[in-house]
């Protein structure tokens, strides 16, 4: 055994070794040493071993190594890498020796990243260029930096997005995609494959890094290992190979996943790509390895139990008409019967018909909204369009799967699915019986085991995996249930409710440590801290925080979304919420440095005695709430203060508006737009902190926003505003009208801000190319030059060559390239933006007239004419009913355009630029808001009744909107004839007549016969009754004002 060597000798001994294998020994002698002694590491820290290391692996690699070998012929078997050369051996114990260091923690990551090891160990991950070792080796060692930057401290810029910033570009995407491709058994390969899957799992967090890793077929390479494990479990239909044969589709069908390979972080990797994307989703179902092992095809044995279960569910009624539609794999679940739940038939939840219509369940209401979504996607009109076998497999798997993580990653996939509309109409039943009671009692039986081991410095795997279960069940309930009434009753029935609230509260429990300690040393003048402008190579940084300390911020996380799920929609679901006493918890959230959750009673008590304990930043045993937790907190005071009783009391007692208002001024923009969103819930009338708000400066800051670049901001910015000046006093009205501008607010309502926007930035990008090549810009012919993005190509069928080609493989790519054009339309974005800002804008507008008292509402009816122009503010109103033309003396797209507004075909570039000249039609919920805005000015005094009469040309465009689909605009429009002619005593009678004379000449009575005869609906058919009784003076006692919009 060699003796122990002091770090500068043996560091001079290799960076001075005269032979690869001196190095060898020296560095496997440094191994040694340095493994599993935390103090030991930073020893060699401090003497600069890191540089040594990373010149070691920068050094070029011999000819006979097989690093140095570039191409894939020239890649050596994986049998035949097990004896490296000595260059690659020393490369190898390098790399071994820094993942070694970053195991040591968050405080390693400075000196780390100091040398720039991250570059040096991204060249090394290529499978086609270095030996499978080393390629396993370099991923280890990116696993466990990310590891560590998960535990760095909030001041710390060593965090996971760097990582990701230099992992996701396309050399090293390529490099990924083919470690995932690797046909090899060996288990060395199956590790870099689990190892690539968890990668991805933990840094690609956001859309941009998301979209390039399907684009480049990382997504395409994880849905043929998700096939691969469907054929190991003997799960492919016999019988559907010869359709396979026929369609090509045999050659695609993967081996059975071998050994070593784990589904778990498969199932994670792809649950995390293909989240919040219809059009990565779909590249999941389309993928042909999916297609091939799961087809859409019926058992042909009609004789099975399961079947003649089936039969009888439908003979009474409990189903709808299955199993005719189903798929063989349907047939490994058993049979859940489809009925209206009890609790659904006494009430009607917000996605139910209020009046006139029979009763549907929430399946048959989401179904409606799928359908229609998908005629416009893939313009077929069939909407008989089986739904993928996938779904049905992956709920088999969470109850045949003996791993809760498998589970839990499952069930995550589904909620994409169910939340991109991929699924059948009465799947959501499956879901009530099959996926969401085993969540909660995975949730139920993890929560038992909470208290364990939290107040560990270090944690074993088991006790890691635990953790990351639990952490990622609510979130993934959360997701599951949040568009969903049924689903979110029986969540809460099953207990997860008061389980969210109470692993909230745990997550507030004390730290006894928040950071890892010092390892012990004889000389005290070694104990120093860490300045954070003091990181090298040869100096530690901050500590971070221990595991267990993150795991309660994540579940944190994790909670606060499951309550702003189950909060959504249901009254008594957000009474019990606040009953479970979270509150304070929820109060706490709202803030970066969380001091003790107290209730509102004791608070008064313990501010006297002095007992409220401030922590300083960075050393408080709550933790640190990063910009996630902000934005969980939030939404989720943003679904409590729906209810009008918490905005009075609890709300109001836990003081959470103030800490809102802080974060109105955060340097995060999306914390700002969570922040700007809960504000539009506190200002409402009813709400007690509209006061207190209102002399903090919330207006000021509003109409700030309201100017902002960020069109999420600025639509939340004016939509709190909308809420502000309803029913406040004048002043206030007068004051936000003034901050914000008149001519500031005509913009908002009166342009196409975003589209200008875009067209401006494209146009400067089309400036820049023609100064280039002035000659391949003006070859473009759709409007807007695509030289900046090439057209999309599916992956899936471009890197099986080209010999592959199936009918199914066409349909698929039609579809997926109506879906990616209506998820990357700009064009679609910016007027989708622009009509939102637009439509707030009038109704503040509407809200700043809006005033019970006749001669004040009057007065600020002439004040707003006064500011903003009469006739300008008029025709304004009548341009929002006509068709637009933008830019149109430019050029126009020709008429095979893919979408109604405007973007290109299918054959276009995959992420949709506008074009120069489009047409745009009025929209409903903007004549919505423009009828509304002239009904509360004609429910006012006679002579603003008049004035509105006297539009001839805006009444025009009114009367040719009385046969709108939208059920809003014919209703509105009868309020506002009500409204225009109402009587207000003996001396406007004459001026009634006149309205009564001019509003008969331009049809409008004719109109509301029609709509009192026809209209589908009967809320319709008696306003339209009222009105045209109203103009034939045939009313009795009426109401004694005229008729006002009453929500807002």
């Amino acid at each position: 055994m060699a003796h122990s060597q002091s770090p500068p000798a043996l560091l001079w001994q290799i960076q001075n070794a005269r032979n690869h294998a001196e190095q060898i020994e020296l560095l496997r002698q440094l191994k040694d040493e340095v493994i599993g002694d935390v103090r030991g590491k930073e020893k060699w820290v401090n003497h600069g071993i890191l540089q040594s290391l990373v010149h070691l692996l920068q050094q070029k690699p011999t000819a006979q190594s097989p690093s140095g070998l570039g191409s894939k012929e020239a890649y050596a078997p994986i049998s035949q890498t097990t004896d490296l050369p000595d260059d690659d051996r020393v490369r190898l114990l390098a790399l071994q020796l820094i993942a070694s260091f970053a195991k040591g923690g968050p405080s390693f990551l400075a000196p780390l990243n100091a040398v720039g090891v991250v570059p040096v160990i991204l060249t090394y991950i290529c499978p086609r260029k270095n030996p499978a070792h080393l390629v396993l080796t370099s991923l280890r060692a990116l696993s466990d930096m990310t590891e560590a930057a998960s535990l760095s401290s909030r001041t710390s810029t060593e965090d996971t997005a760097a990582l990701a910033k230099a992992l996701f570009v396309p050399r090293y995407i390529e490099s990924l995609c083919a470690i995932l491709d690797a046909e090899s058994t060996s288990s060395i390969v199956q590790e870099q494959k689990c190892l690539v899957a968890s990668l991805i799992s933990r840094l690609c967090k956001e859309p941009r890094y998301q979209d390039m890793l399907a684009d480049a077929g990382v997504l395409d390479a994880l849905a043929t290992l998700l096939a691969s494990f469907v054929v190991a479990r003997g799960e492919v239909l016999p019988f559907t190979l010869d359709t396979l044969e026929r369609e090509g589709l045999d050659a695609v069908i993967p081996q059975p996943a071998p050994r070593g390979l784990s589904l778990a972080p498969i199932l994670e990797a792809i649950s995390v790509m293909i989240a919040d994307s219809r059009f990565r989703t779909g590249l999941l179902l389309c993928s042909p390895a999916i297609m091939a092992v799961l087809i859409s095809s019926e058992i042909g044995e009609r004789k099975s139990q399961i079947y003649r279960t089936w039969e009888m569910l439908k003979k009474g009624g409990l189903t709808y008409g299955r199993p005719v539609d189903r798929s063989a794999i349907d047939y490994l679940l058993p049979a859940v019967p489809i009925t209206t739940p009890r609790f659904l038939l006494s009430q009607h939840p917000p996605s139910f018909p209020s009046t006139g219509g029979s009763l549907e369940t929430p399946a048959k209401h989401a179904m409606r909204f799928m359908t229609k979504d998908r005629e416009c996607l893939v313009g077929s009109g069939d909407t008989d369009e089986p739904e993928s076998p996938l779904i049905p497999w992956l709920i088999h798997l969470m109850r045949s799967s003996t791993s809760d993580h498998e589970k839990v990653m499952a069930a995550s996939v589904l909620a994409s699915l169910f939340k991109g509309g991929f699924t059948s109409p009465d799947r959501e039943f499956s879901f009530s019986v099959l996926v969401v009671p085993v969540l909660c009692h995975i949730l139920k039986d993890y929560e038992k085991e909470s208290g364990k081991s939290l107040d560990a410095t270090f944690v074993d795997s088991e006790t890691a995996t635990a953790w990351a279960i639990l952490e990622r069940t609510p979130a993934v309930l959360a997701r599951l249930i949040a568009d969903s009434v049924f689903l979110q009753q029986v969540t809460r029935d099953s207990g997860a409710l008061k389980l969210a609230c109470k692993l909230l509260k745990d997550s507030y429990e004390p730290s006894a440590t928040q950071s890892p300690p010092r390892p012990w040393t004889p000389n005290p003048e070694e104990r120093r801290d860490f300045g954070e402008d003091r990181f090298s190579a040869g100096q530690l940084g901050p500590p971070g925080q221990v595991p267990a300390c993150a795991h309660k911020i994540r579940m944190r996380e994790s909670s606060l979304k499951l309550i702003t799920s189950l909060a959504a929609f249901k009254e008594e679901f957000r009474k019990e919420i606040v009953e479970q006493d979270i509150l304070p918890s929820v109060a706490e959230s709202l803030s970066e440095t969380p001091q003790k959750p107290t209730p509102p009673k004791e608070k008064p008590k313990m501010e006297e005695d002095g007992a409220v304990p401030i922590h300083p930043a960075g050393h408080s045993p709550y933790g640190h709430n990063p910009t996630s937790v902000l934005i969980a907190a939030c939404h989720a005071v943003r679904t409590l203060a729906r209810s009008v009783s918490n905005l009075r009391t609890a709300l109001d007692d836990n003081c959470v508006a103030m800490p809102i208002f802080k974060l109105l001024k955060h340097v995060d923009i999306d914390v700002k737009i969570a922040a700007c969103s809960v504000i539009c819930n506190l200002l409402i009338e009813s709400s007690p902190m509209r006061d207190p708000l209102i002399k903090a400066g919330v207006i000021g800051v509003l109409c700030q926003y309201a100017k902002s670049d960020n069109s999420g901001l600025r639509l939340n910015a004016l939509w709190a505003l909308k809420h502000l000046v309803h029913m406040t006093d004048r002043d206030t009205k007068k004051q936000c009208l003034e901050e914000l501008g008149p001519g500031w607010l005509i913009q908002l309502i009166c342009d196409d801000t975003e589209d200008e926007a875009l067209h401006a930035r494209v146009m400067g990008e089309r400036r820049h190319l023609t100064d280039a090549d002035e000659d391949e810009v003006m070859d473009t012919d759709d409007g807007y030059a695509e030289a900046t993005d090439d057209i999309w190509q599916w992956q899936a069928i471009h890197r099986k060559g080209p010999g592959f080609d199936s009918t199914r493989m066409r349909v698929a790519d039609d579809m997926l390239r109506a879906l990616r054009e209506r998820e990357f339309d700009e064009v679609r974005k910016a007027r989708e933006a622009d009509l939102a800002i637009q439509e707030q804008g009038l109704d503040f507008i509407r809200n700043l007239i809006s005033i019970p008292n006749q001669p004040a509402q009057a007065e600020m009816v002439d004040y707003v004419f006064s500011e903003l122009g009469q006739d300008r503010l008029f025709d304004i109103l009548a341009s929002k009913l006509r068709v637009k033309v933008l830019r149109p003396f430019a050029r126009r797209q020709s008429s095979n355009s893919g979408t109604p507004g405007g973007g290109a075909g299918s054959g276009a570039s995959g992420r949709n630029v506008s074009i120069d000249s489009r047409v745009l039609y009025p929209q409903s919920k903007i004549i919505v808001a423009v009828i509304y805005f002239l009904a509360h000015i004609a429910a006012g005094v006679p002579r603003h009744r008049q004035l509105v009469t006297a539009q001839t040309e805006l009444l025009k465009l009114l009367a040719g909107h009385f046969n709108d689909k939208d059920v809003d605009v014919r209703r509105s429009l009868c309020n506002l004839l009500k409204n225009l002619v109402w009587c207000d005593g003996a001396e406007d009678r004459l001026g009634r007549d006149m309205r009564v004379f001019e509003l008969e000449k331009l049809g409008f009575l004719q109109k509301l016969e029609g709509l009192e005869r026809n209209d589908a609906e009967l809320d319709v058919r008696e306003r339209a009754k009222e009105a045209a009784s109203s103009i034939k003076g045939e009313a009795g006692d009426g109401p004694q004002v005229p008729h006002g919009r009453a929500d807002y």
